[in-house]
């Protein structure tokens, strides 16, 4: 099975890799749309950085971001495994997993991207940082642009491997599956221990990025391999293929508490 993930705020700077190769890109049927979205964030971010930065949503503290995003068809790349970092992906550990979890992990994880549509890890990728509720000029939401092409490029793949997802509320509706491959897909819901959904909260992260890390060890993903992930990092876990509840503790994953 795929494991649908979104992507972190934040990314790794520098990179050793040759300024990105869109085309070259896993699934290149996003090329054109990719292209589009990049064209619009570089015009944005190269143009007054004052209104670059409220159109991003970024602080002054956070400029070198929009710097990062004015040079993304120039700056040095490095594959997304390690460029994204943050929360869920530093939980999920993807340079330190063993030799054969990161050859199951390049074929079974699909990050989101509101930039890039969707990527695999060893997707050559600049530093960026796009929130999914961004509008760029003459883009609009990117939910709504993403939608259909990641329908095409994706919709067989999940029918015929099926996915546990992952993802936040925004990603998932970059890509909603259609009916013939949302059969094969768990939604995996995150809550506390009053059973309210932790959206976005750290400890979800945390427990999304060490799901898919345990999952990834024990074989190729599977839901029997996310029931027993549940089990090895101290979660209560419900459901069936139609979708799964994971029930963390109080204090489950904060600094200081033992999970």
């Amino acid at each position: 099975m795929l494991i649908l993930l979104p992507p972190s705020e934040g990314k790794a700077r520098g990179g050793d890799g040759p300024p990105v190769d869109v085309a070259a890109l896993s699934w290149p049927a996003l090329t054109a749309t990719r292209e589009r979205v990049a064209r619009a964030l570089v015009a944005t971010c190269q143009g007054n950085p004052k209104l670059a930065r409220k159109r991003l949503g970024l602080s002054e503290a956070l400029d070198d971001d929009r710097a990062a995003n004015a040079e993304l068809m120039t700056s040095p790349t490095m594959p997304a495994g390690h460029r994204y970092i943050g929360v869920l992906h530093d939980a999920l550990g993807y340079p330190s997993l063993p030799t054969a979890a990161r050859r199951r992990a390049d074929a079974s994880l699909v990050v989101f991207s509101g930039l890039w549509g969707a990527t695999r890890p060893t997707d050559q990728l600049p530093a960026y940082r796009i929130g999914i509720g961004t509008q760029l000029p003459r883009i609009g939401p990117l939910p709504t642009l993403w939608r259909k092409p990641l329908t095409a490029a994706l919709d067989d793949l999940v029918a015929a491997q099926g996915a546990i997802d992952l993802r936040s509320s925004g990603y998932s509706m970059m890509y909603r599956p259609s009916p013939e491959a949302s059969s094969g897909v768990i939604d995996v819901r995150i809550t506390g221990p009053d059973g309210k959904r932790a959206a976005a909260s750290y400890q979800s992260k945390v427990a999304k990025g060490r799901l898919a890390r345990e999952m990834l060890i024990a074989g190729s993903p599977t839901l029997e391999r996310l029931r027993t992930a549940a089990t090895k990092i101290g979660v209560d876990i419900a459901g069936d293929e139609s979708g799964v509840v994971v029930s963390l503790p109080a204090g489950w994953g904060l600094v200081g508490v033992t999970s």
